[in-house]
């Protein structure tokens, strides 16, 4: 089985339909201890508008390609990313599962599909999922490190971006591709089946896809999860117009989920969340244009977003969240001017955010709207040396009601009488944000990059104007609209070797905080209203909400990450090879003490054999116990992840189509698995021993 292969489509130069030309490499095998690199560079898009590979951007990116995806078996994108170094997962619950990068989340993280936002509420709290079902991506790259400067404020901390042929930027060969694939899981009983058409005649091309999955409570070392079952299901379609220079197109998706939320008290009120999302899109894409501007890449999405907090002991309806937003990007690259080239754009958006019954006393309806044009420029200096620079400015208009609690003990908190709610509140920020990086080839393999960047970041509406009860993550939380703009210094150093039988990438990255806004357990409770929190006995505080407050302070991140993937040895059938992965991260507060939540120490190593139809591997992850915690967190345990796969790829007698068989074992060990970083982490395991079995055929 090969890991790296190219895609021969047309010569598109950049942009998102770039995709259609790119190298499709596996940057790690299996999901769990794997090693970043392979030995194909492929060139990455979303980091930067121009047509660069890896080893062209100073900006470490990790790509999971579509094979790695099915070895997976992943049912979120937390899930399925969350052993990438520098990345971990939220695993709240089956249904949610939130990357993690460096130890950032939720509004510092942007999830996008095709270069649109995946507008949702996954960054509001820890419970709510992503509607993007990773068995529909072709390819997956993650950004670490700030990308704010191309796609806005919440991707200061990385970027997770998805993408996928549902708005076709080619006709099949032939007129018609199909794919189909199913798989099957042991410790929940899991199934899932998805399936994928896309034909053309002419100029125009036409893609569908689907899929559908569900899983029963899954097992663990100590038994059975309770309440920890999901489905969810997802149908797409949509049509493009193909011009010689380029396409457009639309599409519609439709994603539903249903999913419930582990733990004892959710699992006692059978705790379930019912998700669906209707999402519009369209897209244009331009090249070879005559005068200054010579590609035109443009994106504008509109998504209608509900989900139900349901008790289905009670089969009542406890919080109702709603979501519309609006987003369009136009990129132009313009002609390159001696050795410089480089695009200008601008993005806007829209978000009208609201909720009723409980989660109506969580936040109140609320807006969001931003407008911004950033610009990105490349010198090449000379043939091993080039320099990139890129801006932007953002302005950013939020309203919404939010609460002036009085303050006990030097802490923001609601005490013995009721909040102050005020009226509305309007707020505006303008963030200014810009970016200088280095890239020098020292050898025609091996690449050093530096970069370079100062971010901006206006508050989250759940930030600035919470204001209440959450019970799924059983949290009282508490927003201050007195928070201002959240500022980082970043530096990274890399090093990647992506070609020959060795490849590697090695990174160290610190980043400066200036107000970092951070939820803090105050460690005291609260009951439904604000009244109860922080009195012992009073009416309503047996319902024991942890009371979590925003807070706004300086801080410092530091850490390191570093894959190796090395091809060692041929044999008679193939080749035996070696690959190992590390990560760490650390951040701390200015005023004292530990950022909550941060990832433990994590490596790994692994040993494959692959040939042109075989690919086998056994390979561990071990994070040690994490004991570096904020005020009123407590420490983890450490964990070893033990994993085994195999799959074999053949094609069908006399035809060209592809079946691929293959089977992963998780958790071989059957050890104790507790995620640092989810707020779930006391009452929740991980799945323990369990086996992934999946079959996929290419028509």
């Amino acid at each position: 089985m090969k890991h790296a292969y190219i895609l021969k489509y047309r010569n598109l130069k950049w942009g998102v339909s770039a995709a259609a030309l790119l190298s499709c490499t596996a940057l790690s095998l299996p999901t769990s201890a794997t090693a970043e690199p392979t030995s194909a560079p492929s060139i990455v898009i979303t980091a930067s508008p121009l047509a660069r590979t890896t080893a062209e951007l100073a900006q470490p990116v990790t790509i999971v390609d579509k094979e790695e995806i099915s070895r997976s078996g992943a049912s979120t994108l937390g899930s399925l990313l969350g052993t990438k170094p520098g990345v971990a997962q939220s695993s709240f619950a089956r249904g949610a599962s939130r990357p993690i990068i460096r130890g950032l989340d939720n509004s510092r993280v942007r999830v996008q599909e095709n270069g649109l936002g995946a507008h949702d509420v996954s960054a509001v709290s820890e419970d709510h999922g992503i509607p993007i079902d990773p068995s529909a991506a072709d390819r997956i790259e993650i950004i670490r490190g700030p990308a704010a400067l191309r796609y806005g404020s919440e991707a200061i901390g990385g970027l997770v971006s998805v993408l996928n042929n549902r708005i076709p930027d080619k006709a099949p060969e032939g007129g018609f591709e199909a794919e189909i694939e199913a798989n099957t899981t042991t410790a929940d009983s899991g199934l899932m089946g998805r399936g994928s058409v896309d034909v053309g005649e002419g100029p125009i091309a036409v893609h569908v896809d689907a899929f559908a999955r569900s899983a029963d409570d899954y097992s663990t070392p100590q038994g059975t999860q309770a309440n920890s079952a999901a489905e969810s299901n997802g149908l797409s379609a949509g049509i493009s117009y193909l011009l010689p220079n380029g396409h457009v197109g639309v599409s519609v998706t439709q994603y539903d989920s249903d999913y419930r939320v582990p733990g004892a008290e959710a699992a006692a009120n059978r705790l379930a969340i019912d998700l669906e999302q209707t999402r519009y899109a369209a897209a244009a894409r331009l090249e070879d244009l005559d005068g200054f501007f010579t590609g035109l890449s443009a994106d504008v999405g509109y998504s209608d977003y509900t989900h139900d907090e349901v008790s289905k002991v009670a089969g009542t309806i406890g919080s109702r969240f709603n979501n519309e937003e609006w987003e369009g990007r136009l990129e132009l690259l313009h002609r390159a001017i001696g050795n410089v080239e480089g695009a200008w754009g601008i993005q806007a958006a829209t978000r009208d955010l609201s909720a009723i019954g409980e989660g109506g006393e969580l936040i109140a309806p609320s807006t969001r709207d931003s407008l911004a044009a950033f610009v990105f420029e490349e010198w090449k200096i000379n043939p091993a040396l080039r320099l990139q620079l890129s801006g932007r400015i953002e302005q950013v208009e939020l309203e919404g009601l939010g609460t002036n609690p009085p303050t006990l003990q030097g802490v923001t908190l609601p005490g013995q009488e009721l909040a102050d709610f005020g009226s509305r509140r309007s707020l505006d920020f303008t963030p200014i944000s810009g970016a200088a990086a280095l890239v020098f080839n020292l050898t025609d393999d091996v690449t050093l990059g530096l970069n370079t960047q100062y971010v901006e970041r206006a508050p989250d509406l759940l930030e600035l104007f919470a204001k209440g009860p959450h019970e799924a993550t059983e949290t009282f939380e508490i927003g201050d609209p007195t928070l201002g703009k959240e500022s980082a210094a970043s530096f990274d150093l890399s090093l990647a070797r992506n070609t020959g039988d060795l490849s590697l990438e090695a990174n160290l990255f610190y980043t400066s905080f200036s107000d970092f806004i951070f939820k803090q357990n105050t460690g005291f409770v609260c009951g439904e209203e604000f009244d109860t929190c922080g009195v012992d006995g009073a009416p309503g505080v047996e319902d024991e909400l942890t009371q979590i407050a925003y807070r706004q302070s300086d801080a410092d991140f530091h850490g390191a990450e570093f894959a190796a993937r090395w091809s060692a040895l041929d044999l008679t059938d193939g080749r035996l090879g070696f690959d190992g992965r590390f990560d760490y991260v650390r951040g701390k507060l200015d005023a004292g003490g530990n950022v909550p939540r941060i990832t433990p120490l994590r490596y790994g190593a692994g040993v494959f054999f692959e040939n042109d139809n075989l690919f086998s591997r056994i390979s561990f992850l071990r994070a040690d116990e994490q004991d570096d915690v904020a005020i009123n967190e407590t420490s983890t345990n450490g964990y070893t992840d033990l994993r085994a796969e195999a799959t074999y790829t053949f094609f069908l007698p006399q035809s060209d189509r592809e079946i691929e068989l293959g089977v992963v074992g998780t958790n071989l060990l059957d050890d104790d698995i507790r995620n640092h970083v989810s707020f779930k982490k006391d009452d929740v395991l991980d799945p323990g021993a369990s086996a992934l079995f999946f079959v996929r055929a290419r028509l």
